[in-house]
């Protein structure tokens, strides 16, 4: 069977073509129900950044605010649906006051500051937000310092950067039960440490701010829910008043800044398609549904120290594939950011921009030795 459905918003027919298929089962395909088809939500704070980059660097405005608008307008999530068109307005209203407030847009809603290295790094939200939020703390800087009449940073400067970034960008995620294991392997370390004491709470400041800036996006798109909908259990279909007001305090203890975080995760709007994963949040811990913490993969890091694919296959639980493409990631990562951050700095001899240049010279050598 082959066709088209036709083009949406031209087409009002399309045709299809059965080729050796039972006539009967033709019949039963022509009458069955047409499958729902239902969008993702489409937007994240770092592409609004993006579009908004694009309106204002294009040579030709009014063709980029065109095409931005298309990105807005045209979702499939909000096709035929007007309160789905709502809601994407008003994340956007949302977004646009958490940029301007964190510093990436002015008034005008023109970039400026980090906005062009979170861009560089937008498949990587939240941590790119994270990430500058490390920079503009200085505590890159007080963490790069060089060995002593040199530009030179020494193996544990370094390490310690990785370790960091590994925790913000290389979050491979290991099964609770794998902590058995521990200190079983031969070369690497495995279960990467948690973030230094002052990143960690770095980290924590930021997801204040954002709960404080998006739980107000979800107060607001909650008016516009289906209650009958949400109270409703997803199975036997009844509904239950707990559910409302489980949704309610939620959000209530996200809009007061509420560390339950168990609690925060549960606003969830089924019927509006949208829940806290929408709001740059980064969580430092994952459970299992047993309420283990499952370990982050140490697999960027170990590469570091021993330089080893093989010792990624056998003691980090990665086929050989996942863990090339696993650094080779991590080691362009590196080199976006160096480059980011040599366009945004005025001084080339700034120590943070020499310690991620020097970083990923030597990641990049490391794995060109592999391959």
């Amino acid at each position: 069977m082959s066709g088209r459905a036709g083009r949406r918003g031209q087409d009002m027919i399309g045709n299809v073509f059965f080729y050796d298929i039972p006539l009967p089962k033709v019949e039963r395909l022509i009458k069955s129900n047409v499958p729902q088809l239902k969008g993702q939500f489409p937007l994240t704070v770092s592409l609004i950044l993006r579009l908004m980059l694009l309106a204002a660097k294009a040579d030709d405005k009014a063709d980029a605010r065109a095409k931005a608008l298309s990105v807005l307008k045209h979702s499939l999530m909000s096709f035929r649906k007007e309160r789905y068109a709502e809601i994407l307005k008003i994340y956007f209203m949302f977004s646009l006051q958490f940029l301007i407030k964190e510093g990436y847009l002015d008034q005008e809603g023109n970039p400026i500051g980090f906005a062009g290295l979170v861009t560089h790094l937008y498949y990587y939200e939240p941590s790119n937000f994270v990430l500058v939020s490390f920079l503009v703390k200085g505590l890159f800087h007080k963490l790069c310092q060089p060995i002593k009449g040199s530009t030179v940073f020494s193996e544990d400067v370094l390490e310690k950067l990785v370790l960091i970034l590994a925790n913000l960008f290389g979050r491979k995620y290991l099964p609770a039960c794998s902590m058995k294991y521990k200190r079983t392997f031969c070369q690497s370390k495995v279960f990467l440490e948690d973030l230094p004491e002052d990143f960690a709470d770095a980290v924590n400041e930021y997801n204040t701010k954002v709960e404080g800036n998006f739980a107000h996006f979800l107060l607001t798109t909650a008016e516009l829910a289906d209650m009958e909908q949400e109270y409703r259990l997803p199975l036997s279909k009844t509904g239950r008043k707990f559910l409302e007001w489980s949704m309610i305090r939620s959000v209530e203890l996200s809009s007061c800044g509420s560390k339950d975080v168990g609690l925060t995760k549960q606003a969830v709007f089924r019927s509006l398609g949208i829940n806290v994963t929408n709001c740059p949040l980064l969580y430092l811990n994952k459970y299992d549904n047993q309420g283990r913490r499952r370990p982050l993969n140490a697999y960027a890091l170990d590469f570091y120290k021993h330089g080893s694919l093989i010792a990624l296959t056998t003691d980090n639980w990665l086929n050989e594939g996942d863990a090339y493409y696993a650094l080779k990631d991590f080691s362009l990562l590196l080199k976006s950011i160096g480059t980011s951050l040599s366009e945004l700095c005025d001084d080339p001899n700034d120590n943070v921009l020499l310690a991620f240049q020097q970083l990923g010279k030597i990641y990049e050598e490391k794995l060109k030795c592999v391959t």
